[in-house]
């Protein structure tokens, strides 16, 4: 049933004497691909068997017009001009193809010519098969492809033939030509595809039985399904005549149908598997480079805790006991770690010094610069300075440090330092919020007078004395609490927090820290908070 044509693939660019498994398979088989393989050693062996393929093709093409002359020469009686319905339906057979995927265009013009054997005999099948073969011509002009395409199905029908005929006997019984129809079939297989890989030997090198196995083997099961339909079609004939033809050519084009429906799907599962292969590949791809994100994430992780509890190892981990003194404090980190900074600085005469600080940003880069400057500010204290001299050499410090960064850091930081032998409050501001005052009579804010921290160097910090009495609460925070906003937008603010600080004076300082945060989760309705906050209050005692 199913032929191969001459040019599977741009057969009128290659050359007889250059063609692979590809180009060279004509009408009664289907090509696989066959790699020819030429090295520097083989060149001249090439050359010879290619130069011995215009020689086959000439020998098989004298051998087919033998063939024809001693069944022309055997015939009697005269011509059956019902033989040109079937060359007809041959021609007809030639102009549909379907090329599929690794085997060729595959067309059914061996239909006609077997249909043919079964009615008329071998001569008039292979006049048939001629014509069938020059169906080449649709497909190249070159004229050793279209002698090798006739003289093959020529000869492979003379030889079949006289098989077949041998089988048949002299029965008349339409039964009785079924089996020698399909040993027909198996031997014009075995013929036309022996001769297909003679030439393909000839041409690459390689043997022709292990030309034969790659490429042709499958066509076995096509020949004897083309067996079927061509005695349908003798019977359509014998039953019907020439019109019974014509019902023959609807199976051979719904045929043609299946095929083509078969290539669309054997091309949409191709294309199904290498889009699932690549899927799969990017799906294992994705999971390892996720195990390695997660891989790496662990250790980011591991690594920001670690920071973290350095962080907090270095904020203070007790408060101080002084004489006249009373301190509490809380910190609260919007992540992992922050820029919120407060700390205790005890002098070796007595006095202590609290500090307040808040780096501009948040995350990993504040928690650096405001270790940076715990350390500056120890080592400013060592000798006993005074808050302004402090604040001054932390700023020439982080000033010269952080010079040439491409993203800005600047702290905001108050020092508060306390004299318990003269029971006085010296304050100096750099650029952070306001001191809280709370005594009898109100609050009094003690704004900033000096710059931020780190802009630039050689800044002077201003000092203010504190006049505060036994029970007087100082409370020094950050913006994380100021700046809180509730769902309108509006922040909670230095003046409603100095309200509540007035109104809770009289509690503990744990007290107060506790119902300043409860009122600022209540105000922040649920938002979640936006920056790290500190609260660190500071009460004279009544007794000195």
């Amino acid at each position: 049933m199913d032929q191969v044509s001459v040019d599977e693939v741009s057969l009128d660019e290659v050359q007889v004497d250059q063609v692979s498994v590809d180009p060279i398979s004509l009408d009664h088989a289907a090509p696989g691909a066959v790699a020819a393989t030429y090295t520097a050693e083989q060149t001249g062996t090439a050359a010879r068997h290619r130069a011995a393929v215009p020689v086959f093709v000439c020998l098989v093409g004298l051998t087919a017009i033998a063939c024809l002359v001693i069944a022309g020469g055997a015939w009697s009686g005269p011509f059956p001009l019902a033989v040109l319905g079937f060359m007809a339906m041959a021609t007809v057979a030639d102009l549909r193809e379907v090329r599929l995927p690794g085997v060729g265009v595959i067309t059914l013009s061996f239909v006609p010519t077997l249909a043919t054997l079964i009615v008329f005999g071998i001569w008039p099948a292979m006049l048939v098969a001629a014509v069938s073969g020059g169906g080449a011509l649709w497909l190249t002009r070159d004229p050793l492809k279209v002698t090798l395409n006739i003289g093959n199905f020529v000869l492979a029908t003379f030889l079949a033939g006289h098989v077949y005929e041998v089988l048949v006997g002299q029965g008349d019984a339409f039964s009785t030509i079924v089996l020698p129809a399909y040993a027909y079939a198996g031997l014009d297989f075995l013929i036309t595809t022996t001769v297909l890989a003679t030439v393909i030997s000839l041409s690459t090198g390689e043997r022709p039985a292990n030309v034969w196995r790659t490429n042709y083997q499958w066509g076995i099961t096509s020949y004897l399904t083309g067996a079927s339909l061509a005695l349908l079609v003798a019977w359509l004939y014998l039953q019907l005549g020439l019109p019974g033809l014509l019902l023959g050519l609807p199976p051979l084009f719904l045929i043609y149908y299946s095929y083509d429906i078969y290539v669309t799907r054997a091309r949409e599962r191709a294309s199904h598997k290498v889009e699932l292969a690549s899927f799969r590949q990017e799906l294992a791809a994705s999971e390892q480079l996720h195990d390695e994100l997660r891989t790496a994430q662990r250790r980011v992780a591991a690594e920001i805790e670690r920071a973290r509890r350095i962080q907090i190892d270095l904020l203070p981990q007790t408060t101080p006991q002084v004489a006249g003194l009373e301190i509490a404090h809380r910190i609260a980190f919007l992540s992992e770690m922050g820029g919120d900074y407060f700390d205790f600085v005890p002098y070796r005469d007595g006095r202590l010094g609290i500090v307040c600080g808040d780096v501009m940003g948040k995350g990993l880069a504040a928690a650096l610069i405001m270790a940076m400057a715990r350390s500056v500010v120890h080592e400013a204290a060592a000798p006993g300075g005074r808050p302004g001299e402090i604040l001054r050499q932390v700023n020439d410090s982080l000033a010269r440090d952080l010079e040439g960064q491409q993203l800005p850091y600047f702290l905001t930081a108050v020092y508060l330092l306390y004299d318990p032998v003269r029971g006085t409050l010296t304050v100096a501001n750099a650029g952070h919020n306001p001191v809280l005052h709370l005594n009898a009579t109100g609050v009094r804010h003690i704004a900033s007078q000096g710059p931020m921290l780190g802009v630039r160097p050689n800044l002077d910090f201003p000092e203010d004395t504190v006049a505060a009495a036994p029970g007087d609460v100082l409370a020094l925070f950050t913006d994380g609490i100021t700046e809180t906003r509730r769902a309108d937008g509006e922040q909670f603010g230095v003046q409603r927090l100095s309200t509540l600080l007035f109104g809770l004076r009289h509690k503990s300082l744990e007290d107060i820290l506790q119902e300043t945060w409860r009122t600022v989760d209540i105000f922040r309705e649920g938002n979640e908070p936006t920056d790290d906050a500190t609260l660190l209050l500071v009460r004279l005692s009544e007794t000195t």
